[in-house]
């Protein structure tokens, strides 16, 4: 007998005695929460520029909720805006202007989805300042 096969024969020994005393333990019983299943977690989940302070939550097939963190607000921003729009990120569709409500030191809206289009959003206060990731806007996979 080869060293190898002696080997060989000492593992299928030992997976043997690690199955039967698996075999043996008392089963665990698993409890299931309703807290679980009812948390606040999107079902349609949460994208982020998490270092700009920007993220996207989409609540359902025709909204989404944008709050945003950032320089603006970092700089002592009263008043947000979002500037969002369609699409391609160089050729933005139905362009609109959204004012965010301060919560904290966070602004948040709800904006309306495209079917199919990804959103791009920049960020403006009232004297005109802009965040927009440093010309390349904050673009949502919708």
């Amino acid at each position: 007998m080869s060293i190898f096969d002696n080997m060989m024969m000492n593992n299928a020994k030992n997976t043997k005695q690690t199955n039967a005393k698996k075999n043996n333990s008392k089963s665990f019983k698993e409890e299931y929460s309703e807290n679980l299943t009812n948390s606040d977690v999107s079902k349609y989940g949460i994208q982020s520029y998490s270092k700009s302070g920007v993220s996207f939550e989409k609540l359902s097939e025709t909204q989404a909720e944008i709050c945003y963190s950032g320089l603006l607000a970092k700089c002592g921003a009263q008043e947000v805006h979002g500037v969002y729009g369609y699409g391609s990120n160089q050729n933005w569709e139905g362009v609109s202007t959204i004012q965010l409500k301060k919560e904290g030191d966070v602004f948040r809206g709800i904006i309306p989805l495209e079917q199919g289009k990804n959103v791009n959003i920049a960020f403006k206060d009232s004297a005109e300042n802009w965040d927009n990731n440093s010309g390349m806007n904050y673009t949502f996979v919708n």
